[in-house]
């Protein structure tokens, strides 16, 4: 049987799969991220794929690697520019070096497009309908897919809605300038809220302890309007909202659908909007990714 193989590399974990042409997932595993913090990034990819294809005696088997990063990537998939979270990850041509050494094409992308990627699938989504998605974790994610592909912009940077300006915010972002959106809509905005104003309160139960007070419903409706800009813009069929943070214990998603229908132009496309929550595993972004593979595969 063929495989793809599918990476999903974050901050704190590494993990990889194979994923055969009708979608089946095997060979699981998780490593922690921390492999790549000395030496060569490079190498060490390649020493691991190599090392997981021949413990599981894949060598014949695998036709394609897609790799997922928290990062923007060039136009053509093979290039990872930034990597704000991850040391040691910029300006490096992955999809050519690692091709030429493990001899299959190699594709790179930015981890959200492989999330939005395993959504399409498991929500059962038109493969030609418009769908953003919109990924609260650590940051503020966002991907693009519009008739029946990802949009990526000139230069590979479309879909950094994390980074559009936000008023009235003073503190530099991660990416260097100064008042994105991501300062406020994200993760670890939330854990700086939770330390702040409830410092007795572990953050995975601060929905379930705090969530009338009016600094996390200011919060939660913040989110909303990084998510109704894109969605006046583009006029989706669908949205999708997931993420850590909203997956978090009691997380109001009502407020967050209502913040959302507030700020969406009226009569269209609010009328139509329609909002879908996703829940994700520790395979989705593999699954995603090497589901990806295999289309590129088809072009």
């Amino acid at each position: 049987m063929d495989f793809t193989i599918g990476i999903d590399i974050g901050g704190t974990n590494f993990r990889i799969g194979m994923v055969s042409r009708d979608g089946e997932i095997i060979n699981f595993e998780k490593n922690s991220s921390r492999i790549f913090d000395e030496g060569d990034v490079i190498n060490t990819l390649y020493l691991n794929i190599s090392d997981y294809v021949k413990r599981h005696n894949a060598a014949n088997s695998v036709k394609a690697v897609a790799i997922g990063l928290p990062s923007m990537v060039s136009k053509d998939k093979k290039t990872v520019i930034s990597t704000p979270n991850l040391k040691g990850f910029d300006n490096i041509p992955f999809g050519d070096t690692l091709s030429e050494k493990l001899g299959v094409p190699v594709y790179v992308d930015r981890d959200v497009n492989f999330l939005l990627q395993n959504d399409i699938v498991t929500l059962g989504l038109p493969k030609d309908a418009n769908v953003l998605g919109f990924y609260i974790g650590t940051g503020f994610g966002n991907a693009i897919y519009l008739n029946g592909g990802f949009y990526c912009g000139r230069n590979g940077a479309a879909g950094e809605l994390g980074h559009i300006p936000f008023p009235n915010i003073e503190e530099k972002c991660t990416c260097g300038n100064v008042g994105c959106s991501e300062v406020i809509c994200s993760g670890k905005y939330l854990e700086k809220i939770t330390a702040e104003f409830f410092p007795e309160t572990d953050i995975k139960n601060v929905f379930s302890e705090h969530g009338d007070d009016p600094r996390i419903i200011k919060y939660v409706k913040d989110l909303a309007i990084p998510i109704a800009t894109e969605v006046n813009i583009l006029d989706p069929d669908y949205i999708i909202i997931a993420g850590g943070v909203v997956y978090m214990k009691d997380f109001p998603k009502n407020i967050l659908i209502d913040s959302v229908h507030f700020h969406t132009r009226k009569p269209y496309p609010e009328k139509n909007l329609r909002i879908l929550f996703s829940e994700h595993t520790q395979q989705s972004g593999v699954y995603g990714s090497g589901d990806f593979a295999w289309h590129q595969l088809k072009q």
